[in-house]
């Protein structure tokens, strides 16, 4: 079957006026709650920070191993500053690519799926950044580190109640 031009013309402005809309109404979307929602410390609170603790104490065994399991910073609702929870984990980071400067880290930022897709990919990047800048401010060489946010793309936890939230919003360090 052949389509005149004019019917194709009018197709693609019609299928680019309905793209448009889409990206119009789902960028401005913000759930009704959203401010509703309060932090979830108590999740913050019962992270065991112990293996942490053995690390620390014996800083010429850092590998790795050791860093991945302990590589996720998370954050307080639509905050990017690093809770001072997680000082000591970053200090073990820190003193690991100190000491292997040829190695590189990828921080990644994350959000939970509340806010607009351009808000969570600015405070993914916030985050990311916030956890670069505190590993420089530590001795890390930045071109030891590469940032990028994710938003709420990949969320760890597909629930919608405050502690599926709180563990998607995070940063991820990896190696």
């Amino acid at each position: 079957m052949k389509i005149s031009q004019s019917t194709f013309i009018t197709y693609i402005y019609r299928l680019g006026i309905s793209i448009i809309m889409f990206l119009y109404t789902s960028c401005t979307h913000i759930s009704k709650d959203y401010e509703k929602h309060v932090d979830n410390i108590d999740y913050l609170n019962k992270l065991d920070t112990n293996s942490i603790d053995n690390i620390i104490n014996q800083p010429n065994k850092l590998n790795r191993q050791h860093l991945q399991s302990k590589n996720i910073i998370y954050f307080p609702l639509d905050q990017y500053n690093i809770p001072s929870v997680f000082f000591d984990i970053l200090d073990v980071h820190a003193i690991f690519l100190r000491k292997n400067p040829l190695h590189h880290i990828i921080i990644e930022g994350h959000t939970d799926e509340r806010g607009t897709p351009e808000y969570n990919i600015g405070l993914g990047e916030r985050r990311a950044y916030s956890i670069k800048k505190y590993l420089q401010s530590k001795g890390v060489l930045s071109n030891q580190i590469s940032t990028i946010s994710y938003g709420k793309e990949k969320p760890v936890s597909f629930g919608h109640t405050e502690e599926s939230y709180s563990q998607n919003r995070r940063g991820v360090l990896l190696y």
